[in-house]
């Protein structure tokens, strides 16, 4: 049957690339025997951008060529169609596009149809968590020659993707682990960082919110410095399981990794810093804490 879970663009395109994938060693064809059987206008470097759900576009024709070809039933044509219609549309971020950079698009969408976000922010609140006061003051440094209206745009931008775990029906699960630091490290001055530390209390009674804190005196649970990471559970999609996508970002850009070597690797290290972090009730009182004194003075 047709996917029952629409998903954004970036991520229909991936499935749309996994499906035809694997239907195509399930026929025992490597491309070459796919390209020569559809005929003009396809290569081997194109069928393999699209199975890597990189750039490409399908047509409907091609599509049901494509399934005849792969021997595909009834229910995994259906549902290819339908993946690549979504993979034509607009993605949730699109009316943000000219302030979304290319490495953040496919995490936007990937986002927006997660089950389940895992995450660890060793040194700066998580923006899915922030305030806006705390978002303005960080997009006003990092984007110091942006004009106040680009500014407003990408606060708008990051309280839309917010809506994700906030709406009334099946928001998104997230389990956040922060290192002591990024609640410590001031930005934007005492009445700012109050006001994020009481919204990150707020925040943690929320059903779909775990929110835990690794305190200074828990040392380096890994060994190690460890570097801020997202794993992403996204929702089963045409009745299939999607694996589990590691996401990081730095000054030098953005990576997705979907090896299961890396899922493997963060999914220990999120086990070792939640085993290192305080508990949901101890995680409040600390936030408390330094909330009461980030409070200005006198």
């Amino acid at each position: 049957m047709a996917n029952a879970n629409p998903a954004p663009t970036s991520v229909a395109r991936k499935q749309v690339g996994m499906q035809l994938r694997e239907a195509r060693e399930k026929a025992n064809l490597d491309l070459k025997d796919v390209v020569d059987e559809i005929g003009p206008g396809w290569s081997i470097s194109k069928l393999g951008r699209i199975e890597r759900g990189e750039s490409g576009r399908i047509s409907l024709p091609e599509v049901d060529l494509l399934a005849k070809i792969l021997e595909m039933d009834e229910d995994a044509h259906a549902n290819l169609i339908a993946l690549v219609r979504q993979a034509a549309s607009k993605s949730w971020w699109y009316k943000y596009r000219d302030v979304v950079h290319s490495g953040f698009r496919i995490y936007a969408d990937m986002e927006a149809c997660a089950q389940r976000l895992t995450m660890y922010n060793s040194n700066i609140v998580p923006g899915l968590l922030q305030t806006p006061e705390y978002a303005r003051e960080l997009d006003r440094i990092y984007f110091k020659n942006d004009p106040p209206t680009v500014l407003d745009r990408r606060l708008q931008l990051k309280l839309e993707r917010q809506t994700f775990i906030t709406r009334r029906t099946k928001p998104i699960a997230v389990q956040a682990i922060l290192h002591e630091a990024a609640i410590r490290v001031q930005v934007g001055g005492p009445k700012v960082m109050e006001a994020q530390l009481e919204h990150l209390v707020e925040m943690s009674k929320r059903a779909n919110i775990n929110l835990r804190v690794v305190p200074f005196s828990a040392g380096h649970p890994l060994g190690t410095a460890v570097g801020s990471f997202t794993i992403i559970e996204m929702k089963p999609s045409g009745g299939l399981d999607q694996q589990p996508v590691v996401y990081f970002d730095s000054l030098v850009g953005a990576a997705c990794l979907e090896d299961s070597d890396s899922i493997a690797t963060h999914t220990k290290a999120i086990d070792s810093l939640r085993g290192a972090a305080l508990d949901e009730v101890s995680t409040r009182t600390l936030l408390r804490q330094v909330g009461k004194n980030a409070r200005p003075k006198g």
